[in-house]
């Protein structure tokens, strides 16, 4: 008989321990609605663009992350809200400036937190040697990150010009070898 009440006993501290597992262990997380995710990227994408329009910096920086860190084609990196704001307040005081931007792919992660978004860029700004309006065109890419509140935020963004346009013309030729010396003998 007591050998019955140990194998018991154990069987009982087995289920109980089981049982806490059970209790312990956290619920799957809710499926990511990439749909509804990709939708509030748009809406982020309709104000950047908007905010860029009415040369609004404040509107503009009002989506980056706090540590957010901006690389642009001949410019220093940036590495913070308030230095994308001083930068952007500059841009937008231009009277050339202007700036557009489209997204050609937004892939939300799995566990929702996470985003990327890639585009073009259009821009135009004051030449600051020549002080003509030069335009600008190239590509980006941008990462996401959720805040706490929910919302999107940038985290990261680079930017690259687009490549330039064949101009048509064939390669330039290469310099004739030169002989080498003759030999004296």
């Amino acid at each position: 008989m007591i050998r019955h009440e140990s194998n018991l006993a154990r069987g009982l501290a087995c289920a109980a321990a089981l049982a806490s597992l059970a209790a312990c262990a956290k619920p799957a997380p809710p499926a990511v609605d990439a749909t509804k995710e990709t939708a509030a990227l748009t809406a982020v994408d309709a104000a950047l663009n908007d905010a860029a329009k009415a040369k609004d910096a404040d509107k503009a920086v009002a989506y980056d992350a706090d540590d957010i860190v901006s690389y642009g084609p001949g410019a220093a990196p940036i590495t913070s809200k308030a230095a994308d704001l001083a930068a952007t307040k500059a841009e937008y005081a231009d009277p050339a400036f202007s700036f557009t931007f489209t997204v050609d792919r937004t892939v939300v992660a799995t566990s929702g937190d996470l985003a990327y978004q890639t585009g073009a860029f259009d821009q135009t700004l004051t030449n600051p040697t020549t002080k003509q309006a030069e335009r600008s065109a190239g590509n980006w890419v941008a990462t996401f990150k959720k805040a706490t509140d929910g919302t999107w935020q940038i985290s990261a963004i680079a930017a690259t010009p687009a490549a330039a346009p064949a101009t048509g013309a064939p390669p330039a030729a290469a310099p004739p070898a030169a002989e080498p010396p003759a030999a004296n003998s």
